[in-house]
């Protein structure tokens, strides 16, 4: 899979709600490799494209992520820019 591809691979998998990103990933575990799938998520961290809502606990470092307001604006772009573009 592209490295772009792979982006929006991960974003469309945090289009259903938020999770873990162990979580995320279970939902579609067939369509992107574990060690992959927390690489880009990481980036997309970083990018302000996800973000951290909720620590599971004291102690943990295990925290629930979703798509932030620009995450979500911009896997549904690409989402509509791909349907226009295979018709």
């Amino acid at each position: 899979m592209k490295k772009k591809q792979t982006k929006w691979t991960v974003l469309e998998m945090f289009l259903t709600g938020p999770g873990t990103r162990m979580e995320v990933w279970k939902r579609n575990p067939e369509v992107i490799q574990w060690e992959t799938f927390k690489r880009v998520s990481a980036g997309l961290l970083c990018n302000g494209l996800i973000e951290t809502i909720q620590t599971m606990g004291v102690g943990h470092s295990i925290a629930r992520s979703q798509l932030t307001t620009k995450g979500r604006k911009s896997v549904e772009e690409w989402r509509r820019v791909n349907t226009q573009a295979s018709k």
